[in-house]
Parts: C-alpha cells; structure tokens; sequence
C-alpha cells in the first residue's frame, strides 16, 4: 500500500531566532511560503490596483445591502479558481459589476450626443435605450470576462508547471521522500500557482481534512485537464495499492509526451497564424517597395 502521510512540521514557537529576511526562524514552511507570497503579491501589486481598491472597498461595504440575500458562493468559487487576482473578495467583484452596470451607460450618454454633434446624426429615441440597455450589459459583464481571461492564464501556468513538478516529484519520491513531503518540498523551490495549490492542499490536511478530500478540492479548484488526470490516478493507486513511485514515473512520461504534443500542434498551427498578418500587413509593403519605383518610372514615361 502506498504511504499517503501528510508531513509533519514542528509548531512554530515566539521568540525565536529570525533569518536575514526578517521572518522567525521556527516558522514553519508552510507559514514562510505564505508570508512570502503576501509580501510578493504587496511588491508586485499595481499603482492602479494601490489606488482604487480602498474605493472599490468602500464601495462594496455600502452596497453589500443591495446583493446580501445573493448567494455568492458561486462568486467565491470563480474567484478561488482564478487565485483571489488583486486580493478581490466576493462583495469587492459584485461592488465592480455595480460600478461597471452604471459607468459604462454614463459614458454612452455622455459620448453620444458629441457624436451626434460632430457627425450631425440624431439618435431615435429607441436607439438611445438599445445603446443604453446593450452598455449597461457590457459593463455588467466585463468583470466576468476579464475573471475568464486571468483564470485561463492561471490554468496555462498550472499546465505548464505541472511536468517539471510531477518529474521533481518523482526523482524525491524515488530517493525515499515520503509523496507528501515530496510535494512540499518541490513546491517550496518554485512560484507559481501550481506550488500554491499544492501548499494549500497541504495545509487543509494538517487542519484536519484528510489527504484525498484535499487533492479531491485541488482537482476541482484548478480544473486543468493533466492536473484532474493526474490526481484520479493517484486517487485509484491508493484505493488499488498499487506503488506510487510507479504510478509518478507513469504520469510522469505520459505528461511529458503530452507536452511534445502539445508543443507539435501549437507549431502545425504557426502557418495558419501567421497567414493573415502576412497577406494584409508584409506583402503589401513588399508590393510597395518593390513595385513602386516601377511603377513611378511607368507613370514619369507616359506607358
């Protein structure tokens, strides 16, 4: 049967020595990985998003009255699957749709009538509320697909991630390294999201949870296809007893061959994509360089 042991870590205790950064030296890893991401995420953090969340902050205390029977689970859960971008809670994202349902009409009808003033058209009265109704559902949902476009950069990083991971892994698992403590141990040498997930996962095992339901979530959480396919094999090892050295070293390979194929579709792709860019924006400034001097000297000599 294989060993589905979450690894231990000694209580951190106050008072104790600090390293050169600053941080206790008997946190535990657990407890520097978050510190670390915390003060990452602080340093990274745009001017924008330093001056407008307190605003937006403000915003959704005011109006937590208009969506507080809402159920917004399904608001945590999209952002728990996109990592929380720009430290947004549930109310914050609903506070941004209010803003955007009223912004974006109210440059409509102020961007209208200076339209209509420098072309000389005038606007039916049905088309001002088409235009207004069509705006306010854009800015009703422009959250939503700028939520859709950073949780799939996420899953992108996570799909790529996943392969060195997993390889690492394996090689800890391979040299006597319990799988849990493998995981932690591989997820404290790298930043990405992938690490984070893991670390997360791990910490709701030592709060309680048991391994499985926590790697369970993790498949849920990140929904990426190698990652889903990656746990239920694990998931079925466990129930089998089968060994997981030899399940990591399986998953391992079929992740790799998964990515040269990826990487093979992705350049049989690269013609097809570089198709239009070449026919509306290269060759006609060939065509100009070339044939233009000609050209010019056939109109100069009257042919």
């Amino acid at each position: 049967m294989p060993e589905f042991s979450t690894p231990q870590s000694s209580p951190p205790r106050s008072g104790g020595p600090t390293g050169h950064d600053g941080m206790n030296a008997d946190a535990t890893p657990f407890e520097r990985v978050l510190r670390q991401s915390a003060e990452r995420r602080a340093r990274e953090s745009s001017l924008v998003n330093r001056l407008f969340r307190p605003a937006i902050q403000k915003l959704a205390d005011r109006t937590e009255s208009i969506y507080k029977s809402a159920n917004l689970d399904a608001v945590r859960f999209r952002l728990l699957r996109a990592g929380f971008p720009g430290g947004l809670r549930a109310r914050d994202f609903m506070a941004l749709k209010l803003v955007g349902l009223c912004l974006v009409p109210a440059m409509m009808t102020v961007y209208i009538p200076i339209l209509g003033m420098i072309t000389g058209w005038k606007f039916h009265p049905l088309a001002w509320l088409a235009v207004l109704t069509l705006s306010g559902w854009l800015g009703w949902r422009t959250p939503d697909i700028w939520l859709a476009i950073v949780t799939r950069k996420r899953q992108t990083e996570i799909q790529l991630a996943l392969p060195d991971m997993i390889d690492l892994i394996t090689i800890s698992v391979e040299a006597g390294l319990g799988f849990y403590a493998a995981i932690q141990r591989v997820s404290l040498r790298f930043v990405n999201p992938l690490s984070d997930e893991f670390l997360r996962s791990l910490q709701e095992a030592r709060l309680g949870r048991t391994n499985m339901e926590a790697m369970r979530d993790l498949m849920r959480r990140a929904d990426v296809e190698d990652l889903t396919m990656f746990i239920s094999s694990l998931i079925q090892a466990e129930t089998l007893g089968v060994p997981i050295a030899n399940v990591l070293r399986a998953q391992s390979e079929r992740l790799r061959d998964k990515r040269r194929q990826r990487a093979r579709e992705q350049a049989q792709k690269a013609p097809l994509k570089m198709l239009f860019p070449l026919v509306f924006f290269i060759f006609p400034a060939l065509f100009v360089i070339i044939l233009g001097p000609a050209l010019l000297r056939a109109a100069s000599s009257g042919f």
